[in-house]
Order: structure tokens, then C-alpha cells, then sequence
């Protein structure tokens, strides 16, 4: 009689799959999600785990499921030597989940298992294998899987404190204030302002509020008689912070701080040459310098926002103003 075949190795799989199946949800309480058949090159379906209060943990993993005797028929004095394919073990390597290797006793119904780790493996000349311990039956490891699982973490009062301050950030209409502590400066760490940056850029929706909108000022240097461009840890440490941040986007050139000029002279070498009246020499070259890199990173940012580049020069003709430049 013509018609589909229904395989032995089909078969099989199936078997091999319903008993996994309902381990994990009778015996174990977790769910289980199969693969798709067309979608399965090797792995046969994903778990996630459920607490004792009915809470899908996020913790998930992956299983490669064998079911029949002739993947129990080559042992060694701890268990089953399971043979891989090549074509597989480059697969199992990226996956982006732990992979349990699992087999099934046709007669006693038992699920042997093992996590897949590459360092257990050992290379045959045909391919590779590894060992299945026959005192890990699926059955009583609840503990055992779980405890080779990344730890569940309760992030929320970490996420509620990270939504306040967005909260704040967001809604803040005036200037936002980055002060630079002397500290920092004298360490030469740009970290903490850079994570203020970061985080101004967590979204488009918040970067593009915080433009032109952010005040940054230098704490420390209140009795210092020097200016700011004079003090050579305070020039290092504008430079760096000119190479890394997008300052011409997020600084406000009006504020009154003026920190974007301050860190525009430290970065065009400065030179107090007048004190009554004051007056400055710079180095026009290093000015440029400055200028030129600041743009690729604002260029970065409104690509990012999709800006058009009438967007872009409105930011910098109050900039180039306050650098002496328009």
C-alpha cells in the first residue's frame, strides 16, 4: 500500500520525547516545550523550571533526547558512553542554553542524563563521546539539574531604583549636572562619567531629551589660583573625556558652568597670557583636533536618532559660538 512511512527511528524519537515529557512535568514540575520538528537539528526541546510557588523561574535549559537500547548497549564502570556526531558539536557549543544529553531505557523507562560540556568529551576516530552516568536518572534530579543552572535573582528593587532615577533623568526639565569630582581627575577614571553618559543613551526617547541639556562642572579646584586648562591632571583628564563622549551632543553651550569650554580649552592646549584683562592663547590646531573628534561622536548619536543634517548644525552653531569659531 502506497503512502507516508512512519520510521522506526521516528518512532523512537517520539518515544523518547513523550518520556522525557513527562518526567519533567509529573515528576519534576517544569514545563516542557518541544522543538518543532522542522526546526530540530539536534535538539529536541527546551525546559524551564517552576518554583515551589508556581514561579517560571527563567531558567532554562535545552535537551538532546535518545531513546532505545542501543545507545545503553556500550557502558563503562560509571555508566553509557554516548557516541556524538561532528555535525553536531559545533551546534551544541553556540547554543545559547545548557544541553542535557539524555538517554532512555526502553525496559525500566529511566532517563539517564548529563550536561553537555565539551571537557568531558573525548575525540573518536569517527567522531566524539562522552560518558552518562547511570546514577543520574531524571526522575530524582530535581536538585541535581537545578543546581548546575546560573542562580535565580530577584532584580526588582534593583529595577525599581534604576526606573526612579530614569524617572528623574526623564522628566528633569533643567539642566541635568554632572559635577566631576577631584578624585576622579586625579586617578585619571572617566568611569563614573561615563556611566552617566551610558545611561542617557539606554534609549533614543531619553537621549534625545537630554540634548543640549546637561551641565558638567569640575569639584575640588575652588581654592586652586590656577585655571582649570592650567592644571595639567585636569587637561588629561579632558582630553580623555573629549576622545570617549559625545560632549557636543548631550552639554548645554549656554550654561553658565561652562563646562564644554573649559574642557574645549584644556583640549586646545591654553595658555593664560594676560590675567587683567584675561586673556588666552590656544593652539589652533589642537582645537581642531578637538573639534573633529567631537563631531564623529556626535555624528554617531544623530545617526542613531536618525537627525537630519539640519538637526545636527543647529546643535553646533551655538557650540562653535562659544569656541570663538562661528
Amino acid at each position: 500500500m502506497l503512502g507516508p512511512k512512519y520510521s522506526v527511528e521516528a518512532q523512537k524519537g517520539e518515544l523518547g520525547v513523550q518520556r522525557v515529557s513527562n518526567i519533567i512535568f509529573e515528576n519534576l514540575g517544569w514545563i516542557f516545550k518541544r522543538t518543532p520538528q522542522e526546526f530540530d537539528f539536534g535538539i529536541d526541546g527546551q525546559v524551564d523550571l517552576v518554583d515551589i510557588n508556581g514561579t517560571v523561574t527563567g531558567q532554562t535549559f535545552a535537551v538532546q533526547i535518545k531513546y532505545g537500547k542501543s545507545f545503553l548497549k556500550e557502558k563503562n564502570r560509571w555508566g553509557y558512553i554516548y557516541r556524538g556526531e561532528l555535525k553536531h558539536i559545533n551546534y551544541l557549543l553556540n547554543y545559547p542554553l545548557p544541553v542535557f544529553i539524555m538517554l532512555c531505557d526502553p525496559d525500566s523507562n529511566d532517563v539517564y542524563w548529563e550536561l553537555f560540556d565539551v571537557a568531558k568529551t573525548d575525540r573518536t576516530p569517527a567522531a566524539w563521546k562522552m560518558s552518562i552516568s547511570k546514577k543520574q536518572v531524571l526522575a530524582d534530579s530535581k536538585k541535581s539539574i537545578t543546581s548546575l543552572l546560573p542562580d535565580v535573582t530577584d532584580h526588582t528593587d534593583e529595577l525599581e531604583k534604576y526606573w526612579l532615577i530614569n524617572d528623574v533623568i526623564t522628566k528633569h526639565t533643567d539642566s541635568f549636572h554632572i559635577v566631576i569630582s577631584r578624585e576622579w581627575i586625579e586617578s585619571s577614571d572617566i568611569s563614573e562619567v561615563a556611566s552617566q553618559f551610558d545611561r542617557f543613551q539606554v534609549s533614543r526617547e531619553l537621549a534625545f531629551k537630554k540634548k543640549s541639556n546637561v551641565e558638567v562642572s569640575f569639584y575640588g579646584y575652588e581654592s586652586d589660583p590656577r585655571e582649570l586648562f592650567e592644571i595639567p591632571e585636569v587637561v588629561h583628564f579632558s582630553k580623555i573625556l573629549a576622545e570617549k563622549l559625545p560632549l557636543f551632543f548631550y552639554c548645554d553651550p549656554s550654561s553658565n558652568l561652562c563646562g564644554l569650554k573649559s574642557i574645549a580649552l584644556c583640549c586646545a592646549k591654553a595658555q593664560l597670557i594676560n590675567s587683567i584683562p584675561p586673556q588666552v592663547k590656544i593652539d589652533k590646531h589642537a582645537l581642531i583636533q578637538f573639534v573633529h573628534k567631537q563631531h564623529e561622536l556626535l555624528n554617531k548619536v544623530t545617526d542613531w536618532l536618525e537627525m537630519t543634517g539640519d538637526e545636527n548644525e543647529e546643535i553646533c552653531i551655538p557650540i562653535y559660538e562659544l569656541l570663538g569659531m562661528a
